[in-house]
């Protein structure tokens, strides 16, 4: 059966098997986007990821991007979510939506999450089901129509994996999400499925396109490295470097997640399962205590929100 986690994404002119977020087999052929208006760079040999600071230094560039978005109608209350298995999971950001969680020694992100959280993170302009239940979602909830387990780094501009509920005919998931939710800010991490998939010179060029088509609706990326896969870290710290790079050139707030995660028990990744990051024993990633902290997607969602509250302290 084909799903958006059964991906086969033509890449240049090769074929991409993408099943490290899903055990199904793929039956589509997916089309191949242009990228001969993006040019790609090789990331620096001198640059290493354990340099990089892992909060984002956000330049004054951002603000002007980000009032430019709200005077076209971006919303302030709401950011968006575009990556694959290890965004759109339920333990990435939503249980923060519910109100229960434990901010301990990080109280000052109360301001960061009072920002987002009970705004609805989908409009309804006459093309998008008005009752739908995602709608009444804010963005912490909602998982974005640009995010899906499968994805590789090509999928969110290609119209063949737009949820058709909610986007428009030859829209591509990027296009969509964009579209519906009107963000002011995305967050964006792709790799865990290029590790084994995509060659470094794609990948390079699709991410181009995907900050290229961000920036241009005035929407400030907020770009992540990913997590090293235990089984290609050499391939890992490659892609990644390309993020940092990219980031550079398009002078972006990044997230050096990978930094983060590095002193967590096995890189912060499941160590049955490691296309996922890793959980508490009691699944609380919403508590933000030194023994929740351990755990890959805890350290996620505190990372995430000390980067909005970087973003926001410039750009507001």
């Amino acid at each position: 059966m084909e799903t958006m986690r059964t991906l086969i994404c033509r890449c240049l002119l090769a074929v991409v098997l993408l099943s490290a977020c899903s055990t199904a087999t793929a039956t589509r052929d997916a089309a191949l986007v242009s990228v001969t208006s993006v040019a790609a760079t090789v990331s620096p040999q001198d640059v290493r990821l354990e340099t990089i600071a892992i909060l984002p230094v956000v330049s004054a560039r951002m603000k002007a991007v980000y009032q430019a978005g709200l005077a076209q109608g971006n919303n302030p209350h709401v950011f968006s979510k575009l990556g694959d298995c290890m965004t759109e999971n339920p333990y990435f950001l939503a249980p923060l939506s519910d109100g229960k969680y434990d901010l301990g020694e990080y109280q000052g992100l109360k301001s960061v999450i009072a920002q987002f959280a009970g705004y609805p993170a989908r409009s309804v302009d006459g093309t998008t089901p008005e009752s739908s239940p995602t709608q009444q979602k804010d963005s912490f909830a909602t998982v974005g129509l640009a995010s899906a387990g499968g994805f590789n780094i090509a999928a969110p501009l290609d119209a063949t994996w737009a949820d058709p509920k909610w986007c428009q005919s030859g829209e591509s998931p990027l296009a969509c999400e964009y579209r519906v939710a009107k963000p002011s800010i995305a967050i964006i991490m792709f790799g865990t499925n290029d590790v084994n998939y995509t060659d470094a010179t794609t990948y390079d060029l699709y991410l181009r396109m995907i900050i290229s088509a961000t920036l241009s609706r005035n929407i400030v990326p907020i770009l992540n490295t990913f997590p090293t896969r235990p089984e290609d870290p050499q391939k890992s710290q490659q892609l990644n470097l390309i993020v940092a790079q990219v980031a550079h050139d398009f002078d972006i707030p990044l997230v050096n997640l990978n930094r983060a995660l590095d002193g967590l028990p096995n890189k912060g990744v499941n160590p049955g399962d490691t296309a996922h990051l890793s959980v508490p024993q009691d699944n609380r990633v919403d508590l933000f205590t030194s023994g929740h902290l351990t755990s890959g997607f805890t350290l996620r969602n505190l990372v995430t929100l000390q980067a909005l509250e970087k973003v926001l302290e410039v750009v507001r």
